[in-house]
């Protein structure tokens, strides 16, 4: 039988073990009575200004507000309002835009929250509630726990309506593929308002497990939290993973590290086998805001058997792969990820024709590409729309990617195909270098030559000081193409 009611998990934790550690922001900490102290202010607060039910809430904290955002959200899930992350970092513009699409009621900025709720700012002053004689609190979970704005990485970002259920099925598939401790802290330096930030969140108050919380990534303080600071567990982007061995200078992670969730985007397969020499269990992971977070996630049990690929799906969660026919395929053979279960969105918000093309009966069709390995875990490709054709054949921009990534001169790359006459496009390759490096085209076809086939080679190469990626490390694929599509035309117009 579907269960449709959880307690508060905050308040629970807080009746039964007031004095665990819930957050470590800097000197400052959380205890979960604390931390229900802070929230139960700021769930007043909310109530004492005229809000209903169901008023969407924009969060809008830059990283030296985190504690404000955790407490605001949990505080906004308390008396039944809808939580809006949207990132600080965005301009004006862009902000205003996220708010029209999710139709926000009230922003919240760190500035508001502090003047709002002294004790958010100040946890010392925050006194622990006498919770004996006060009632569980009761959570819906089908009812809408935050709207989130997926990364945007080829166009307009769409807004993602989330449940408490969602949620609570994705933190426990998640317990039951990595195991909780009791003295378990997760290192929180993704952006809280990113999908993989607030799952870290909803998923250690669930656990009643800490968190650690960074503002933003500095690969030193990390390994330094790794190190000294008791950290077990801890999410990262590729990009995130290689600084932090860059930083790391071939010392071995100390057995306290049990894992750590590397997904947001594809992952150099020389990454992960380095993390694995210094003996960090580094699991890939596929997912996607629309599923709360994760859909599939290596195990502990296949690491490192398994770095090649993303893993199984996580327990409640269906996926197959598709033809174009619509087909299931067996391994091998590549087509669209589809997913089912319990961790899948309710909808996108206000997007009815969007809503139609996403779905196939109860089976939501994420629209990337990939195919399942020999062992049944989930190989990952790429996004169907960022696949071009050359010469009629067609070009998985991730695929030459992952070949040119090898260079010893390349930082990082990313791949785009510009529209090129009758032949389709011309495979551009955009790349960063490493410091003091040098690279010219020929040595680039040449060196992708041994692992790509004629018609997948760059035409082009583009030197940049670095790429668009999103907040959560994702490229931004779109504005990438954006940007090689102006230099060519000034070239041509030169």
């Amino acid at each position: 039988m579907k269960q449709s009611h959880t307690h508060d998990p905050v308040q629970f934790w807080a009746r039964i073990a007031p004095d665990r550690l819930a957050l470590r922001h800097g000197d400052r900490v959380f205890t979960y009575g604390n931390l229900d102290a802070a929230i139960q202010e700021s769930a007043d607060a909310f109530l004492a200004q005229g809000l209903g039910a169901g008023e969407h809430v924009s969060l809008e904290f830059d990283s030296s507000h985190s504690l404000h955002f955790v407490v605001a959200l949990h505080a906004l899930h308390r008396v039944g309002l809808l939580p809006v992350p949207i990132g600080a970092s965005l301009t004006a513009d862009e902000r205003r835009a996220r708010r029209k699409k999710a139709m926000v009621d009230l922003v919240l900025t760190g500035e508001k929250i502090e003047s709002s709720t002294p004790s958010a700012a100040t946890t010392q002053a925050a006194p622990v509630l006498a919770l004996g004689d006060a009632p569980p609190l009761v959570r819906d979970l089908d009812a809408p726990a935050a709207l989130c704005f997926t990364s945007g990485t080829t166009g307009e970002p769409r807004a993602v309506l989330l449940t408490h259920g969602n949620f609570f099925w994705s933190a426990i598939a998640s317990a039951r593929n990595l195991g909780v401790r009791p003295n378990d802290l997760w290192l929180s330096c993704l952006p809280l308002h990113h999908v993989g930030g607030l799952s870290i969140l909803t998923r250690s108050a669930a656990y009643g497990t800490g968190v650690l919380i960074h503002d933003g990534f500095d690969a030193d303080a990390v390994n330094t939290a790794i190190d000294r600071d008791g950290v077990t567990v801890l999410s990262l982007v590729p990009p995130m993973l290689e600084r932090l061995l860059r930083a790391r200078g071939g010392r071995i992670f100390p057995t306290s590290l049990r894992a750590g969730l590397i997904g947001g985007g594809p992952i150099p397969a020389g990454l992960l086998e380095e993390a694995a020499e210094l003996r960090f269990r580094a699991l890939p992971t596929y997912g996607l805001t629309e599923a709360a977070s994760q859909v599939t996630t290596l195990s502990v049990r296949e690491w490192p058997a398994g770095l090649a690929s993303a893993g199984r799906p996580l327990m409640f969660t269906r996926v197959e792969i598709r033809d174009e026919s619509g087909r299931a395929v067996g391994a091998g053979v590549e087509g669209e990820i589809v997913i089912q279960g319990p961790t899948v969105m309710a909808a996108y918000f206000e997007a009815r024709d969007r809503n139609a093309a996403a779905w196939d009966g109860r089976w939501f069709k994420t629209g990337d590409f990939g195919a399942w390995d020999g062992a049944g875990r989930l190989v990952v490709l790429d996004r169907r729309m960022d696949r071009f054709v050359v010469g009629g054949e067609n070009v998985s921009p991730e695929e030459v990617e992952r070949a040119l990534r090898t260079h010893p001169a390349i930082a990082d790359v990313g791949v785009v195909g510009i529209p090129s006459g009758a032949w389709g496009h011309e495979v551009t390759a955009v790349v960063e270098l490493r410091p003091g490096a040098t690279l010219t085209l020929d040595g680039l076809t040449a060196h992708a030559r041994l692992a790509l086939s004629a018609f997948k080679l760059p035409r082009r190469l583009v030197l940049a000081p670095s790429l668009p990626r999103g907040a959560s490390g994702k490229l931004l694929r779109g504005a990438l193409l954006d940007r090689v599509r102006d230099q060519v035309t000034l070239e041509e117009a030169t």
